[in-house]
Parts: C-alpha cells; structure tokens; sequence
C-alpha cells in the first residue's frame, strides 16, 4: 500500500563559531545592498521545494507541509533585526541552556502530532535534529533501523574528558550518543556509512588502551564493540559491503558525505567525501536493501545543508552535484516509495 509523505523543514543553524557569526553577519549586509534578490532562498526547504518542484512531478500523497517555527536569528539567514543577536556569546547561551535538545523534542511532537501515521521527510540543517525524527518513530517501532549517510561519527562525548566541555549539552556532534545510551536506537540497529578514512587508519594503528586516540575516535569504538556498524569510505567506494536489515528504516543523509568531491554546500567540509557517481551508487544500494528487508522504509532527512554556499557555488566555477543528488534522493526514496517493481530513476 502506497503510504502519504510529509515533507517539512527545520532550518536550525546555531553554531556557536566565529566563522558561522560572520557568515551571518556577512548576509545582514547583503540584505542591505542594492544586488540583494528578494527570490533568493531563505534556507534549504525552499530550495529543495523549488527545485524539486521544477524538475519532477510528485504525486498527490506527497504534501510540503511547512516549516517548524524557528526564531530567525537561530536560522541560517536572520532578519536584519536580529543584529544584536549575533554573537558568539549569545549563540553559547542558546547552546547551554540546551537549546538544541529542545528544537529536537519540537521536531519529535511534530511528527507526532502532525505526520505520523504518514512517511515523515525533514530538510534541514544542524544533524541534531534527527534525533528528534528517530526518538518519535522509535517509540512506534521498537526495531527501528537507522542508517546514516556521514563523513563523521556523531558519538563525541565527555567520558574521556576531565576539563568542562561544550560536551556536556545535546548537538550535532553527539546525538548518536545521547541515543545509544539512552537506548533509543539499538547498537546493532544503527548503521554509519561513508564515515572519512582517517578515523579507520587511526583505530587500526594506536593502542587504544592507551587512551591515545582523540575523542571522536575513541567514541567510535566503543560503539563499534557493542554493535554499530561503521561502513568507512573506502569501503562505501569498493561497494564491499552488505547491510542486514530487519524491520523498518529511517535514513539520515548528512550532505557532508560528498564534501569537497560532489557537494560544496555542506556545513562541515573538512574531509573529501564521495564524489557524485559513487554517492549516488550508495542511494541505489541502500534503496535495495530497504526493498530486501522485512520493513517497510518509515522516514528520511537531508541534513547539514548550507544555503550560504549554495549559492557561491552557483556564482564560482565549482562542480557542485548537490541539485542532481538531491533529485536523485527524491526519485529513489519519496517517488518511488517503496514500490519494487518500478525500475530506478536517474
């Protein structure tokens, strides 16, 4: 049976860093200058619905349904208002009163409330907010898959620290750990695929009882040891590599997975990631062992999306892939919805 998709946007972008203050900073002052284009796209949902729009026709159980409510300093591209707001000091205080945890919970009711019974698709930026999509599909099944396109491995967490740290507050870069340990997802249930080399060469190198590694890596495998499969990017590129599934999937597709290869327009860029024919090689590949599986596919979420360098890619000579791979990911998993006897689309 062809099951209803909702399609809805979460454009929380809160980093704390100096560079992302500027950025912002830099764009209040675009907003003021003659070249600025009221047509430009606020954030990634209405790129990716205008896009998606002009190029393919959904059928009529497919809704965009909106976006959720998110203060516009907190946004991507904030109000020329919000000025006062834009600081390293005020974007910490949003951060350590758990700000993050608490957008993840709005997006958890949403889907609650809001979506399910129907297929929830949430286009956004900060990867913490898939947690919220997870905790609220988690409680309607128990068995929930969850597969994870990422350069990185979002398990950081403050054991092996002894100094206070930014650790101790929910966000992108430890979800996956808040949601081990709280036994949300099962170990052996959560799949991370095309996570940077480095990490991999590291693992197999150091003496971990040593206690050598840094944090990331050290959080890796810790995970690994009691179940979580991390497929690295050697691997995703040989396509050697198989993923057993029982029950029904959700998958998360940060866009840093092609990071400097096939997508320029993803928030963290600092490893190369897969370019577009292997990236669009992994779609296909975990599309069938969605199919292959005993569950149905429950939900997806394109995250990491940077509008900012979006649009410089568009202006500068960069062979950004990142409109092809977003039409790809609509054919394969919203168009086709789970119907196995239609042939894949390119």
């Amino acid at each position: 049976m062809e099951q209803k998709i909702n399609i809805f946007g979460a454009a929380l972008d809160a980093l704390s860093s100096q560079e992302r203050v500027d950025l912002k900073l830099t764009y209040i002052n675009h907003l003021r200058s003659e070249s600025y284009n009221k047509e430009e796209f606020k954030d990634p949902y209405d790129f990716i619905k205008a896009n998606i729009t002009r190029h393919i026709a959904l059928n009529n159980k497919t809704k965009w349904t909106g976006k959720i409510s998110i203060p516009s300093w907190l946004t991507p591209k904030p109000d020329a208002s919000d000025l006062p707001k834009l600081s390293v000091n005020k974007l910490n205080k949003f951060f350590k009163s758990n700000g993050y945890w608490k957008y993840a919970l709005i997006v958890a009711n949403y889907i609650d409330e809001e979506i399910y019974p129907n297929i929830p698709v949430m286009i956004g930026v900060d990867h913490s907010l898939t947690g919220g999509s997870i905790m609220a599909l988690a409680k309607r099944y128990p068995n929930l898959n969850v597969i994870i396109l990422d350069a990185h491995f979002d398990v950081m967490n403050k054991e092996y620290r002894v100094d206070e740290t930014l650790l101790n507050y929910y966000q992108c870069g430890n979800f996956l750990d808040y949601l081990l340990e709280n036994e949300i997802i099962i170990p052996k249930n959560l799949w991370i695929l095309g996570v940077q080399d480095e990490i991999y060469d590291e693992l197999n190198r150091v003496n971990n009882s040593q206690r050598n590694l840094d944090l990331n890596k050290l959080s890796v495998k810790k995970w690994t040891e009691k179940g979580v499969h991390v497929i690295f990017k050697k691997e995703v590129q040989s396509c050697n590599f198989k993923v057993d599934l029982n029950g029904p999937t959700y998958l998360s597709i940060d866009m840093d997975v092609g990071s400097m290869s096939s997508i320029y327009s993803a928030r963290f860029m600092n490893s190369s990631g897969l370019n577009v024919n292997e990236f669009l090689q992994l779609l296909h590949k975990i599309s069938e062992f969605i199919e292959s599986s005993n569950g149905p596919f429950v939900g997806l979420d394109i995250m990491e999306f940077d509008i900012h360098f979006l649009e410089i890619t568009k202006m500068k000579d960069f062979n950004d892939h990142t409109e092809q791979i977003i039409r790809n990911i609509f054919k394969i998993f919203v168009i086709k919805n789970n119907k196995s006897q239609n042939k894949y689309l390119l």
